[in-house]
């Protein structure tokens, strides 16, 4: 796959019209695009008939679906005193959440993608060891599912999930130790925890084998101690320049996910976020030939 080939972006970052996003998005060079929510729905709720609309648009274009973006492991464990089961709530309803997996894969299989984004769950608070077994005790059958279905689930470190810290994640992984589970690395959610977003920081995760896929999304400051502002990708204080290079001497064969989050205006700032990292692909790609 060529360099520019591993450029896609998550689509609500454009809007939630599918086949404008598209538009957008085939016009800055993406030949694919990460699906998370459409038309005002969560991906993992989608009928067949949804998923036939979308891979109509696709067809229309000749573009395809890089990753799954899904929900999964985004909501609170079952000991949890925020835990229900009497509302359908991906975030607190953790049977609910959980029920989607096969349903997901199926999605997956439908746009012929092996990649799937998931959580380790929302750790709210101070998470205690008792907590974190719980965690892995959850997600290991999911990774044995996944390997028989042989796709790839990519852990998203996350602010507020037991994947928060550089520290966290490698425990994680390094624990379950599942060839089904990768890395969704995030810088940005990095510097949300005050977390390093440099080379050397990440370092271990390509050394073991574990980046498979990265969101990319560019802050500018720092709020509430787990959670930031983002801008225009190129405007703040991740260098994604080094990163990308990092990625790129790694022989890394994942995407390049533009991720925006920069809230107002969001489609403008996604598009100039788009290319800018195609022109920094373009001519990080130069220097390798």
């Amino acid at each position: 796959m060529a360099l520019l080939d591993q450029l896609t972006v998550i689509t609500d970052e454009l809007t939630q019209d599918f086949r404008q996003a598209l538009n957008i998005a085939s016009s800055v060079g993406c030949k694919t695009v990460e699906v998370r929510k459409v038309w005002n729905k969560n991906i993992a709720l989608f009928t067949d008939h949804d998923l036939e609309r979308m891979k109509n648009y696709l067809d229309k274009k000749d573009m395809k679906v890089s990753v799954i973006s899904s929900p999964f492991g985004k909501c609170v464990l079952p000991s949890s005193k925020f835990a229900t089961n009497k509302t359908a709530s991906l975030s607190r309803n953790p049977n609910y959440n959980m029920s989607y997996f096969d349903r997901i894969v199926e999605i997956a299989d439908f746009f012929d993608t092996p990649y799937i984004r998931f959580f380790n769950f929302l750790k709210m608070g101070t998470p205690t060891e008792t907590k974190w077994r719980e965690m892995i005790n959850l997600i290991k059958p999911y990774a044995k599912k996944a390997e028989n279905k042989k796709k790839i689930l990519l852990l998203e470190n996350e602010s507020v999930a037991f994947a928060d810290t550089i520290a966290n994640t490698i425990r994680f992984l390094a624990e379950i130790d599942s060839p089904a589970i990768k890395l969704n690395l995030d810088p940005g959610n990095f510097f949300s925890v005050n977390q390093p977003t440099t080379p050397a920081a990440y370092e271990v995760f390509y050394k073991h084998g574990w980046v498979q896929h990265m969101h990319i999304k560019d802050a500018r400051t720092r709020i509430l101690k787990l959670h930031s502002l983002f801008d225009i990708v190129g405007t703040g204080k991740i260098d994604y320049k080094s990163l990308i290079q990092q990625a790129i001497n790694h022989n890394y064969t994942g995407y390049f996910s533009l991720e925006t989050h920069a809230g107002a205006n969001l489609m403008q700032k996604s598009v100039a976020s788009l290319r800018f990292l195609k022109e920094l692909i373009e001519k990080l790609d130069g220097i390798e030939k």
